[in-house]
Formats: C-alpha cells, sequence, structure tokens
C-alpha cells in the first residue's frame, strides 16, 4: 500500500494564519469578512476558503505527481505568524529598532509581496516579451549593460528558456521567491513607524503589501519617494519609507478611523478586502472621509506613513 502523503491541493497565497488576525469570531475554523472590487455583496468567508488557489505551489514532474516542496516551504515560515514576537507586535508597542523583530517582519513583508499569483502572472507576460523580442531574425544580443558593466552571455540555455512551460516557468517563480532576500534588506534600510488604535479599525486584502508613491506608479522600492504598508493587525499598520529625516521607529496615532489607510490598502487589492468587521462600513467611513474638506491632506499623510 502506498502510504506517501497526498501533495497539497489548496495553497493560500495569504497566510492563513497572516488572516486570523483579522477575524470576525473565534470559530474553527474562523471567518472573516470579505468584500469583492468586482461584484457582490459582503460577506462572511471561512479563512480557509479565501485567497486560495489549487496547486498554485505545485509542479508535475515527470511522472505525474505533483511535487509540493515550495508550499512546505511556505508553511515552516508562516509558523512565524504564530510567534510570540509577532502575536506582540499586534497589539503592543514593541522596539521596531529590534533586529530579531526586523528581520522577522521584513522577511515576512518580502515572501508575502512575490508569492501573489499577480506576481507570478507578471512573470509569465515578461517571459512571454522577452522570447518574443529575441525569436526574431535579430536573435539574442551578444552582450548587455548592467550598471556600467558589458556582460557576455552565453546562448546555449536559450532554448529550453523560451521552450519553457507552465512548470518550468513556476520553478523559476519559486526560485525567485525563496531568493527574496535582497527585498527584505531594502525593507530593512527603509524608516519604519506604526499607525496605532486604541479600537480594531485596520483592514487587509488579498495584496497585503502596499506600495504608495505621489503619482500613483510603482517606482520601484529604492526610489525615494515610495512608501510601504503592511497591515499587521486591526490595529497596527506597518509603514516603511525613505524619508530618514523624519523619527523612525515611531508610532503615530490614528486618525479618522483609518479610512486613509484602508482606502489605500483596498485600492491595492487584488480583488478582496478582508477585514475584522463589516466591510460596508469600512467604504462608508472612506467616502466620508472623501467628502471631507481634511481628504487630501490626511491621503498624503497617510501615505507617507507619518500620522500626527
Amino acid at each position: 500500500m502506498n502510504t506517501a502523503a497526498k501533495p497539497t491541493r489548496r495553497c493560500h497565497w495569504v497566510p492563513q494564519a497572516y488572516l486570523k488576525g483579522f477575524a470576525a469570531d473565534d470559530r474553527k475554523p474562523p471567518r472573516i469578512w470579505r468584500l469583492s472590487n468586482q461584484s457582490g455583496d459582503a460577506e462572511l468567508k471561512r479563512i480557509d476558503k479565501v485567497a486560495v488557489r489549487n496547486h498554485l505551489y505545485t509542479v508535475v514532474e515527470n511522472g505525474g505527481r505533483r511535487d509540493d516542496a515550495q508550499e512546505k516551504r511556505f508553511s515552516d515560515l508562516e509558523q512565524l505568524f504564530a510567534s510570540k514576537a509577532w502575536c506582540k507586535l499586534q497589539t503592543d508597542f514593541v522596539d521596531l529598532s529590534d533586529p530579531i523583530i526586523r528581520k522577522m517582519v521584513a522577511l515576512l513583508a518580502a515572501t508575502l509581496y512575490v508569492r501573489n499569483p499577480a506576481h507570478f502572472e507578471m512573470y509569465k507576460g515578461m517571459h512571454a516579451k522577452f522570447v518574443e523580442e529575441f525569436s526574431g531574425p535579430r536573435g539574442l544580443p551578444d552582450s548587455v549593460i548592467l550598471d556600467g558593466k558589458r556582460i557576455e552571455l552565453d546562448h546555449a540555455d536559450w532554448p529550453s528558456y523560451a521552450n519553457a512551460d507552465e512548470n518550468d516557468l513556476k520553478r523559476n517563480w519559486f526560485d525567485v521567491m525563496n531568493s527574496c532576500g535582497d527585498i527584505a534588506q531594502m525593507f530593512l534600510s527603509m524608516r519604519w513607524v506604526v499607525i496605532a488604535a486604541e479600537a480594531p479599525i485596520f483592514v487587509t486584502s488579498d495584496h497585503p503589501i502596499t506600495f504608495t508613491h505621489p503619482d500613483l506608479k510603482f517606482r520601484g522600492i529604492n526610489n525615494p519617494e515610495t512608501s510601504v504598508m503592511f497591515p499587521l493587525s486591526p490595529t497596527r499598520v506597518l509603514c516603511m519609507d525613505h524619508r530618514h529625516g523624519e523619527p523612525d521607529n515611531t508610532y503615530y496615532e490614528a486618525q479618522h478611523n483609518g479610512a486613509a489607510v484602508n482606502m489605500l490598502v483596498w485600492r491595492n487589492a487584488l480583488e478582496h478586502m478582508f477585514a475584522h468587521r463589516d466591510p460596508e462600513d469600512v467604504c462608508a467611513d472612506i467616502v466620508a472621509l472623501e467628502e471631507s474638506d481634511e481628504f487630501q491632506n490626511t491621503l498624503d499623510t497617510a501615505q507617507q506613513g507619518e500620522l500626527r
């Protein structure tokens, strides 16, 4: 009898362990409010039924069996969401300069950023454009210039790259995700502040790492005007930016029921907002802020991660 464990089928790109911090109840499994930006009304969903896709982190081997080693790597990492350090970060006022805290949060944020299905679709699109560009009569260049240095190219692997199938592209994507330490290092180099609320007001989404920029476009993590938001819990949102002339490792009081922060998180969602409370109330707070005279100033300060 074959006693080998069945490979994981249902892969969550937003970990259940993270979403439990935003749960609407303490059932087993807990439920969470979900609102789509496409259609439909807000609904209470079991956490194990959201931000999930079949076989997202599995590949098919030559024998036809699915390999879920990547899913298991994520499962090991997700244990950090149940750690004492994470739980304290969700509710308390911890020292944001603590290197253990910073490394843990930076790694979790970097992984959350690259593991969502939109990132894989972007990767596939880049691959398709690259193949189309260099499969024409001009072919591949013999060299490229990177950081002012000429690098000679070896064309030997081009056929296998150009003919890569879904499984090959997934393996390459897994390599990118498993080497996201460079992204974590960028986060570590930024200024960190936390927006804190006494009552639970903040939401998250199916794309929890939110990048903001004054021109509403992604200009790269190292762009001096780029800010990053990471909801930690309904009472805490981490904000990272490059404004090193401002106070670092500081807590600021939330304003306007968190509406400006929630609007930015909601705008960044792939499709769904996730919340501990009815999203209709969240949206009502956002609309009320948009109609107020303070809207633009509040939005600007939320993007800067500095609420006073």
